[in-house]
């Protein structure tokens, strides 16, 4: 009852100040003692750490002044004995023996020379590092070590040197070198190993050897003794492996009991209080929750928000139209989290205008998102939030969905543009003209692209002059070209009712370009196909020909021989009359040759390619052409190239090329009527390719018979065949060449081809 009427007067402030300052006090306590078991602790493991160092140093100071003493101890004389020899590689051999970390024992003489080697390698010079330990005892007068230096293997040395002397006069010294880390890896006890990291250092930290291959720990003990033997700033460095602290401690635990009593016993004063806020909380809970429930039978949703817009209370029926907890919706801040990104700018100015007071008379229509995404149309109406006295603490805004109101009138408004979007999506152009006024009611996209520089959203329409003279029709199809024949359209309409009744007229526009290029294309490739035929008509021609000539020609050739046996040799010589004949067999003989290299070529064989004298072709060519040329009276000049070489070349087809070439410029000029009608038939020999040109002083060539100048059938003549140059350049490309044809700026025509030279292979 004392207790009871005790804590009626200490109020819970006090309570929870005196466990806090309990807790505090225990806090401290064990801080205190972990700090004092560390310290020990730590003082414990270094003064460990610096007396196995110590030991350590003073064993392997002791190990290389036993080696300095054994090396003292053996008596060598200048000029050296096969005894003293013996004798020097069997105590080597021991003390390499006994201790593996001396790499090497050797005598040097004075000027560096190795005498003897332990591993009896001849021919040795020492320098640089390896003889310093020698130049120091040379000049001391005793023994000395060298400095550490890095060996060809990357592992650091020191040399120990004794020297010898005879009479104050310097006979050389032995030299004992030494691996750091098998001195190291030998001479460290296994259990000093397990507990440290051993490591020989320079002044500036950096590790020369180690017991281990391994990297130094970090953040342990450590300790550095100088090593000396050597010296020269080398240390021997020692660091712990581990750490731990172990707790044996009477003390400190009495202590932490008594203050786990004195905090039980401020809980047990605590536990009166809370009784007593209890039945408070109880009463004021109540009350809170009559309150909820009359907000919560609201079908409306209902939120309270705070001056700067955080929710601060909201009920059931809110919760359900955004799909959060109250738990979750209260305390959120602007942009609430039942808000759409999307939406962020009109919701931010409705609730800027709320919070300012501007509220409209209708509300709000605002959208919100449900958890689950689907978006919820509200329409929102605030009111100030008056506390006692008419404090304005806030604003309170009731809701109520208008999802489905919204969807009806939003789903009149898609199908109208569902409706558009066919029309417009539609490749072909559709449009509406009012029946009587001709005034335009409707266009889509694709109708105004047939028609350039037109709106569709304007009054005028380009079909309205057609319409005008078409008003007795009730449908019809036209073609027509907007773009002067670059694009076509076919054009139908016909006579509609439109909304209300009213008379108008539909027109529908169709693209018909591609159609017409493909019937043009079609077209074209049936005429390549007729000159395709007739082409092969005229090689079967050609063959058939060649056939029936080829035995005409032979009896000629036979007959103009037999008639020269038989003439008389001084009628013959007298009159002319034998090189008549033979000529007439000479040109029977060259008829057959063209004859069967044609009927070759049509038969599609390979030409009689053979090594020929090009400008022999060329003359013969012009001999050939000169009697048709004196006809017309053209003079032929020949311009032969220099020097001679040799054409893989069917010399009969080639020929034909040239006279067939020469042949049509004596026939142009003659036609066009020219003043002192000139060829001039020039050879020029390159590195790669003999060029031949047939230049002319005619009236030359127009643009539009250069394009088709090798189209099959195709000629200016009146008698022509139009094949003639197809053949030529036909025959060229057999022989791998190129055939062209070039206007002079002064006029006529050139014609040439070229060869490839024959090259001998090696």
């Amino acid at each position: 009852m004392i207790l009871s009427e005790h804590a009626s007067h200490v109020t819970p402030r006090r309570l929870w100040v005196a466990a806090s300052l309990i807790l505090i006090g225990l806090l401290l306590a064990l801080g205190g003692l972990f700090w004092v078991v560390y310290k020990d602790w730590r003082d414990e493991q270094r003064d460990g750490l610096i007396q196995e160092l110590l030991w350590l140093d003073q064993s392997l100071r002791l190990h290389l002044e036993g080696h300095q003493q054994s090396v003292e101890s053996m008596q060598l004389d200048a000029p050296l004995t096969r005894a003293q020899s013996r004798r020097f590689f069997a105590a080597a051999a021991l003390l390499q023996r006994e201790s593996k970390e001396i790499e090497a024992v050797q005598w040097v003489g004075p000027r560096g020379a190795v005498l003897l080697d332990a591993q009896k390698r001849t021919g040795l010079q020492l320098g640089g590092d390896a003889y310093d330990a020698l130049w120091r005892a040379e000049r001391l007068g005793r023994s000395a070590y060298s400095p550490p230096y890095l060996g060809q293997d990357g592992k650091y040395r020191f040399d120990l040197a004794v020297p010898v002397f005879e009479s104050g006069r310097y006979l050389g010294g032995l030299r004992l070198v030494y691996r750091m880390d098998l001195l190291l890896q030998y001479q460290v006890p296994w259990w000093l190993a397990t507990k440290y990291h051993i490591s020989l250092v320079d002044l500036g930290g950096k590790a020369l050897a180690s017991k281990f291959d391994q990297a130094s720990p970090v953040g342990t003990l450590s300790h550095e003794l100088s090593f000396d033997p050597p010296g020269y700033g080398v240390s021997l460095r020692a660091i712990t492996y581990r750490a731990g602290v172990g707790f044996s401690l009477p003390v400190l635990s009495l202590l932490i009991g008594l203050l786990v009593v004195a905090l039980l016993f401020a809980l047990w004063r605590i536990r009166g209080q809370v009784r007593v806020r209890a039945r408070a909380e109880r009463a004021l809970q109540h009350e809170m929750s009559l309150r909820r429930s009359v907000e919560d039978s609201m079908k409306s949703g209902l939120i309270a928000f705070a001056g700067n817009g955080q929710i601060l209370r909201v009920n059931r029926a809110m919760s359900e139209l955004t799909g959060l907890s109250a738990d979750e919706l209260v305390g959120q801040q602007l942009p609430y989290s039942f808000w759409a990104e999307e939406d962020y700018p009109l919701l931010m100015q409705a609730m800027q205008a709320m919070l300012a007071g501007q509220l409209p008379e209708h509300g709000f229509e605002l959208p919100f998102r449900h958890r689950d995404g689907e978006k919820v149309e509200v329409r929102l109406y605030a009111t100030p939030l008056l506390l006692e006295g008419g404090r304005h603490d806030g604003w309170v805004a009731s809701m109520y969905d208008i999802t489905e109101l919204k969807k009806k009138r939003v789903a009149l408004d898609e199908s109208h543009r569902r409706f558009l979007a066919v029309l417009n999506g539609l490749e072909s152009g559709l449009c509406v003209i009012d029946g009587d006024t001709r005034q335009l009611l409707y266009a889509n996209p694709a109708f105004a692209a047939g028609w350039a520089s037109f709106a569709v959203d304007g009054s005028y329409c380009p079909l309205m002059p057609g319409l005008l003279g078409e008003t007795h029709a009730t449908a019809a199809n036209l073609e027509c070209s907007p773009d002067g024949g670059r694009s076509w359209f076919q054009l139908q309409y016909r006579r509609i009712d439109w909304v209300g009744g009213e008379p108008a007229w539909l027109c529908m526009l169709l693209d018909v370009t591609d159609a017409r290029a493909r019937a043009e294309r079609e077209l074209a490739q049936e005429e390549r196909f007729q000159t395709t035929s007739r082409l092969i008509a005229m090689g079967e021609m050609a063959s058939s020909l060649a056939h029936e000539l080829n035995q005409p020609l032979t009896a000629i050739s036979t007959y103009a021989a037999g008639l020269a046996r038989k003439l008389p040799a001084e009628q013959a010589q007298a009159r002319g009359v034998g090189e008549a004949v033979q000529a007439i067999a000479d040109q029977a003989r060259r008829a057959g040759q063209i004859v069967n290299s044609i009927r070759a070529f049509v038969k599609k064989h390979a030409p009689q390619l053979e090594l020929s004298d090009p400008d022999l072709a060329v003359r013969r060519v012009l001999a050939l052409a000169q009697p048709m040329a004196d006809k017309h009276g053209v003079r032929l000049v020949l311009e032969p190239a220099r020097g001679s070489l040799r054409v893989e070349m069917d010399p009969v087809l080639i020929e034909q090329v040239l006279l067939n070439l020469i042949k049509n410029a004596i026939e142009a000029m003659r036609e066009a009527g020219s003043v002192r009608p000139t060829i001039h038939l020039r050879s020029a020999t390159g590195k790669q390719f003999w060029r031949v040109e047939v230049s002319d002083n005619g009236p030359g060539l127009q643009d539009g018979v250069k394009e088709n100048l090798f189209t099959p059938f195709y000629s200016t003549k009146t008698d022509g065949m139009g094949i003639g140059l197809n053949i030529c350049r036909s025959i060229v490309e057999f022989h791998r060449g190129e055939f062209g044809v070039s206007t002079p700026l002064a006029g006529g025509c050139v014609f040439w081809f070229t060869l490839p030279v024959f090259v001998p292979q090696g």
